[in-house]
């Protein structure tokens, strides 16, 4: 019977238990790293004790029972180290550098188990390694530097960018410096909310690209935009700071599809945004906050902000057996299994029963009870003290959004005209998304990076 991808590595393990192999192969070998390609096909690189001297006909022998197992998705190759005349020693270096252990392997018996996985596309998901933000988390603790938190929604329509926008101006106009930044580049929305359609200035996508071409003579700093309506920020608010998707004209779709193609080819994609980040920064520093609004689903950079260029994320989830598919791998690479510690992350329960509709009380436990399980499976190391599933600060604890009427369809916080009604609408909007239930997110991202949720209270009782 064939096997399928899912199977291989199971396929491999069980190789080096036939009699033939455990009795020669497996007692003088001091590593097994699978490599699996970008098609699936699988190669080994085997180290070996100096002593063990393999023939022609033992690694024939390995080989067919490979093939035996494998069938197709065997790749008829093993790689040997042969010593300082090693004809693979550079393509050995990269081995050694990138692979990891597989979650299977014990670092107290040998042989070791490694795994060395080769893509084109989603690497910043499958990669078990920790994230690498700008700067680091110690200078976010002493307040010197902004904490980066990522929006992020397995599906799309659960609200997570209405969620974003709402912690910014709740925490703007309570005193904090916020910046936002549009990288939802296949459906890019954030500047329409805040500025009518009508506007056209260069954003993340132009970032991404004109960047490498231009270097120094394309600067961030002359493409933020500033939102600064007193009608959305009061009259103590900070100014917020945005760097939009970029303006959706007739060469969108072609910088979108080069961008693809530049992220295949050259893997730049990672070091561009922290630079992208940098320079937001040190353009509008001092900052708080950097929030991110990151594309729904499995995608490249929704998965670099997420697990690579954050200090924390939210993550919105729905009661459905979809979002909990998702949401379970989402978790588990936040877990981060090669660092001691998991990224930050509050949970939100989006698109609630609203209160009083029928069924509520059902489905926010539904949701809590899952989300404690997939917390407790995926999220916390076999070591930690999982907290108590009634903490109301812990992770897995959520955020219940409901349904909102007011929040339907498009959101312009802009003004459209000069008329009372326009202006009694813009009012009511903003009441909505600074109070509560979208304040109790806003205070909890504050208590996740230990941060007074009302800057301007403290600056009131320092004057006082």
């Amino acid at each position: 019977m064939a096997i399928n991808f899912g199977e291989t590595f199971t396929k491999v393990q069980e190789c080096f238990q036939e009699p033939a192999i455990l009795s020669l192969w497996t007692p003088n070998l001091q590593s097994i790293t699978i490599i699996r390609d970008v098609y699936g096909v699988i190669r080994l690189y085997l180290e070996h004790d100096d002593a063990f001297k393999p023939q022609p006909t033992d690694i024939t022998a390995l080989e067919n029972v490979l093939s035996q197992k494998l069938g197709s998705y065997y790749g008829k190759d093993i790689w040997l180290p042969q010593g300082e005349q090693d004809a693979y020693k550079p393509l050995i270096k990269v081995i050694l550098e990138q692979r990891v252990p597989a979650e299977w392997d014990s670092d107290t018996v040998l042989p070791r188990w490694y795994l060395l996985e080769r893509h084109v596309a989603k690497k910043a998901w499958t990669n078990k390694d920790a994230g690498s933000p700008p700067w680091e988390q110690k200078y976010v603790d002493q307040g010197s530097k902004p904490a980066i938190v990522t929006f992020f929604s397995f599906k799309g329509g659960a609200g997570r960018t209405t969620g974003l926008v709402a912690c910014a101006i709740t925490l703007a106009r309570r005193g904090h410096r916020i910046a936002i930044v549009d990288l939802d580049l296949e459906a890019p929305g954030l500047s329409t909310i805040f500025f009518p359609d009508t506007v056209e200035n260069p954003g993340v996508i132009d970032y991404l690209l004109e960047k490498k071409i231009q270097l120094k003579n394309w600067t961030l700093r002359n493409h933020i935009l500033s939102i600064n309506e007193q009608a959305l920020l009061g009259d103590n608010g900070e100014t917020i700071r945005l760097v939009s998707a970029g303006t959706v004209d007739d060469n969108y779709l072609e910088k979108l599809a080069r961008l693809d193609f530049q992220n295949i080819v050259d893997d730049h994609l990672p070091k561009t945004l922290r630079s992208l980040l940098g320079e937001l920064e040190s353009a509008s520093k001092p900052l708080d906050f950097i929030l991110l609004d990151a594309r729904a689903g499995f995608h490249d950079i929704g998965g670099l902000a997420i697990a690579d260029l954050s200090h924390g994320a939210v993550i919105f989830g729905t009661q459905s057996r979809q979002s909990w598919a998702g949401l379970t791998h989402v978790i588990r690479r936040l877990a981060r299994p090669l660092v001691k510690e998991q990224l930050p992350v509050l949970l939100v329960h989006a698109m609630a029963p609203a209160l009083r509709e029928t069924g509520r009380v059902e489905e926010l436990k539904a949701f809590a009870d899952k989300a404690y399980q997939i917390f407790q499976e995926n999220y916390y190391y076999d070591t930690d003290v999982v907290p108590n599933i009634n903490d109301s600060d812990a992770p897995f604890t959520p955020i219940v959004l409901p349904m909102q009427d007011d929040l339907r369809g498009d959101i312009a916080l802009f003004a459209r005209d000069q008329s009372p009604e326009e202006a009694n609408r813009l009012s009511e909007l903003v009441k909505v998304i600074t109070g509560d239930p979208y304040q109790g997110l806003a205070r909890r991202l504050c208590r996740l990076f230990g941060r007074s949720f009302d800057k301007n209270q403290d600056v009131r009782e320092v004057e006082a």
